[in-house]
């Protein structure tokens, strides 16, 4: 092709067509611009549908994560609330008469408060767009806000955790004295309980310390209940917005 062109300039500059040559020439250029032209306009078009292909993939390994994270929230928020409604029954049983209350009851009461599972989510595959840059193949600008704010959301509920921990330590310590704690435990598991180890659980509803122990833990895990709420919101728009964009494809 290129020896074609050349030919034909060097037969217009033989027959002294010289405006001719020149109108030949600029008409080359413009092919030759055009040419380029298209081949960039091919390139990106190529280069566009290989990053949608990468952003349906993230999102469809994203769908499954986050679906896996509802599953777990919800579980958790389950017994959380199942805690702290045993929490705000045991609270009425400080200094009341509980002799008429079967200490098999005291003893589920007891186990349930204490049964709450921590929100671990799943985030491998977020992580690894988020610090690979690949987040930004995300075209959906809300999606992209919901995913890069999820982990904040999750490390906020870090120092609720940490406080809670530190309380259950101390309410353990003390019940210790009072309960055998074998028989709360073989309530959920097959544990070996020595019975002759009697629990006091009039002692135990007398002492001010377990009291406000439990008031502070029960208000604790109201304050993650609320946190859990907007993380629960925050999946369940993640999950409407990932399925939107799937289906645009």
């Amino acid at each position: 092709m290129i020896k074609f062109f050349r030919k034909i300039r060097f037969t217009l500059l033989e027959q002294n067509k010289t405006t001719r040559y020149f109108k030949y020439a600029i008409g080359e250029i413009i092919l030759v611009v055009i040419g380029i032209l298209v081949a960039l306009q091919i390139n990106n078009w190529n280069e566009f549908n290989k990053m949608q292909l990468q952003e349906q993939e993230i999102l469809k390994g994203l769908k499954t994560e986050f679906n896996i994270n509802q599953v777990r929230l919800v579980y958790v928020m389950q017994t959380s609330e199942q805690a702290i409604e045993n929490g705000n029954k045991l609270i009425t049983y400080f200094n009341q008469d509980i002799r008429k209350i079967p200490e098999r009851k005291l003893d589920s009461l007891l186990y349930n408060f204490q049964q709450v599972w921590t929100f671990n989510p799943r985030k491998g595959l977020l992580n690894s767009i988020i610090t690979s840059g690949q987040i930004n193949l995300i075209s959906n600008v809300e999606l992209k806000n919901h995913l890069a704010s999820f982990e904040e959301m999750v490390d906020d509920t870090q120092e609720e955790q940490d406080a809670i921990s530190i309380l259950n330590d101390r309410y353990n310590t003390i019940i210790a004295e009072y309960l055998n704690r074998g028989n709360q435990n073989r309530i959920g598991y097959k544990a070996n309980v020595n019975d002759s180890f009697k629990s006091d659980y009039n002692v135990y509803f007398k002492d001010i310390r377990v009291y406000n122990l439990i008031n502070n833990i029960i208000t604790w895990r109201e304050d993650i209940k609320r946190e859990q709420t907007e993380q629960k919101q925050s999946i369940d728009r993640i999950l409407v917005l990932i399925d939107k964009e799937l289906k645009n494809d």
